[in-house]
């Protein structure tokens, strides 16, 4: 019985933490294609990309934090 409950928490750590791994990611890629249309759509070539991706790492951050700390 303990050992069916232990491999219960363990596999919702391990769809904890894939979950948010995929969800950093998406929001990084979002804003990097973000950031390029932009940049080809207004003609600033490398600033907006810069800015909005680092925008969307700090962001992927904040909610990689959120969701880990939370029970």
């Amino acid at each position: 019985m303990n050992q069916k409950k232990d491999d219960k928490q363990r596999l919702r750590l391990i769809a904890k933490y894939t979950s948010a791994a995929f969800q950093m990611a998406a929001i990084i890629v979002l804003g990097a294609f973000l950031g390029r249309y932009l940049d080809n759509t207004l003609d600033t070539k490398p600033i907006l990309t810069i800015i909005i991706l680092l925008v969307s790492v700090f962001a992927a951050l904040y909610f990689f934090i959120k969701d880990i700390t939370k029970k």
